[in-house]
């Protein structure tokens, strides 16, 4: 899928992808497909070690492309909080 308008892109720590999504994977890079629309969260860390929590809301059939430490997101952020704000369970 092209995706047109508005993108982030991140260096991340780690990322929690809450909703129903695919995973699929080509030669040097992953991608996420969301299916029925979902949450993301990308924790990233600045120079001096301070992390940052970014939450995303993607719509069905939204990918998401991860190559190394960078994540590309077809959305701006819809929030973001200081510290790692991802949490085990639902």
């Amino acid at each position: 899928m092209i995706e047109v308008g508005a993108h982030t892109v991140l260096v991340f720590v780690k990322m929690q992808f809450q909703g129903k999504w695919s995973r699929f994977s080509l030669v040097q890079q992953i991608g996420y497909d969301v299916n029925t629309g979902g949450l993301l969260m990308v924790v990233t860390e600045d120079e001096n070690a301070a992390k940052t929590t970014h939450w995303f809301k993607l719509a069905a059939g939204h990918e998401v492309w991860v190559l190394e430490d960078v994540v590309h997101i077809p959305a701006i952020c819809i929030k973001s909080a200081p510290g790692d704000q991802l949490r085990c369970g639902g």
